[in-house]
């Protein structure tokens, strides 16, 4: 399962940010395996790819509902794929 996120805030308040609005999804990620795999194998290539594959859909996703809703554009960057993802 994959949950992203974004939210446009208001953070130059001292107490509690206020949130003008966000997008939520969750994505489910299926891969089939056709040879065995060792778990630290598995669990390297589920932290990556389950993200890189979804981010197109999810910035889609984003940019469909925020113009819909009329809202202003917001940027989701492209996937880089580095360790701060």
């Amino acid at each position: 399962m994959v949950a992203l996120g974004e939210r446009v805030v208001d953070d130059a308040s001292k107490d509690e940010p206020t949130i003008y609005f966000g997008v939520e999804a969750e994505y489910m990620v299926i891969y089939e395996l056709v040879a065995d795999v060792s778990d630290e194998a598995l669990h390297a290539f589920s932290n990556l790819n389950a993200v890189h594959n979804v981010w197109p859909f999810w910035r889609q996703h984003v940019f469909d509902l925020i113009g819909k809703a009329r809202l202003p554009p917001l940027q989701i960057p492209l996937f880089s794929g580095g360790a701060d993802d």
